[in-house]
């Protein structure tokens, strides 16, 4: 995977985790509510299986930006 493919990855990821948490605040529901934390969980773990298995493919000098 080239390192630029895997950090937009890492954009997408968090752009979606600040939408969730704005939805989140929003909602009053509570599935909803259970459904947007199962969300947010889901991409917090994505997140972290990235970080774990290809962090190392990405250049020193960016690679503490999106560490774990």
């Amino acid at each position: 995977m080239s390192h630029t493919y895997l950090i937009d990855l890492y954009n997408l990821i968090d752009q979606r985790l600040v939408e969730v948490a704005c939805e989140l605040n929003s909602s009053g529901s509570g599935t909803e509510q259970d459904y947007l934390k199962g969300r947010s969980e889901c991409l917090v773990e994505f997140r972290q299986f990235l970080a774990t298995h290809y962090n190392s493919m990405l250049p020193r000098r960016i690679r503490g930006k999106y560490s774990a």
